[in-house]
């Protein structure tokens, strides 16, 4: 029981990498606090999590405003007395070349995937701050050290992840509040699963991971929930990649491929 009587918030709860950490980590021990802006989903997630014997409450929310942030800590707050993690994973993919990417589209992702973070961060991080600990953890993607071809904002997002996770962990690891960074491979989510839907894609980057395999939400939720643990006590401003070992292999830079191995003509999505 890693998380055994903590209060974990989990932003984009309601489906994909985020509900399988919210049902990991009520089965760790926690309690847990989905917020999403698709509230039908994040009840789902709530009533599973539910079934596990643990609590759970929905905040419907736009991670990107300010004032649903501190809405997220404060109702957390007021829920189950304390916050002791957070993990950030909220995003919307809009893929897109770089020409044809508008600035509505890079807008969106950057405010979601990106500003958002650092408002869940900021709001759940400070009730972290006055108790002296506690674990923050951001999903960034492999997309944020090496580019997603055709995938629009979504690489500058999730290297923003990598930075802002670095520097909470900076800034905040003397005062007991860790922040990590997790960076999957490819995974099969609600999000993706439309790309996987294409045999050629699906193959093409099966192909680019030495595991020869897709990952799983499951797999994922497996290090964030690690790092909110105290089994994590000395791991602070870290990467940790779950990807198969894609981000080192050498098809994910082959000239006129984008980041599923395909022809540089096709644009996810």
């Amino acid at each position: 029981m890693m998380l055994d009587g903590k209060t974990i918030i989990v932003t984009g709860g309601a489906s994909g990498i985020g509900r399988a950490t919210a049902l990991l980590a009520a089965q760790e021990g926690a309690k847990v606090v989905i917020g999403d802006i698709d509230r039908a989903q994040a009840e789902i997630t709530a009533e599973l999590v539910r079934e596990t014997g643990q609590h759970a409450h929905v905040v419907e929310l736009d991670t990107s405003k300010p004032a649903h942030a501190e809405r997220l800590a404060s109702e957390t707050v007021k829920t189950f007395g304390t916050i002791d993690g957070i993990v950030c994973g909220a995003i919307k993919l809009k893929p897109s070349k770089l020409e044809d990417l508008s600035e509505e589209d890079w807008d969106m992702v950057i405010d979601i995937g990106l500003k958002g973070y650092f408002l869940c961060a900021q709001a759940a991080g400070r009730v972290m701050l006055e108790k002296g600990r506690g674990s923050i953890v951001f999903v960034s993607s492999i997309g944020g050290v090496q580019a997603y071809n055709g995938a629009g904002a979504y690489s500058v997002a999730k290297a923003g992840n990598v930075m802002l996770g670095n520097l909470f962990g900076v800034e905040w690891g003397a005062r007991g509040v860790r922040a990590n960074t997790v960076l999957p491979g490819q995974v099969h989510t609600p999000m993706t699963q439309a790309m996987f839907e294409d045999p050629e894609v699906a193959a093409g980057r099966a192909a680019v991971v030495p595991m020869g395999r897709i990952g799983q939400p499951e797999e994922i939720a497996e290090a964030c929930v690690f790092l909110l643990s105290d089994r994590a006590s000395y791991v602070n401003a870290a990467m940790l990649k779950v990807d198969g070992g894609q981000a080192e292999s050498k098809m994910m830079h082959t000239p006129g491929r984008d980041w599923g191995g395909r022809k540089m003509d096709y644009t996810a999505g």
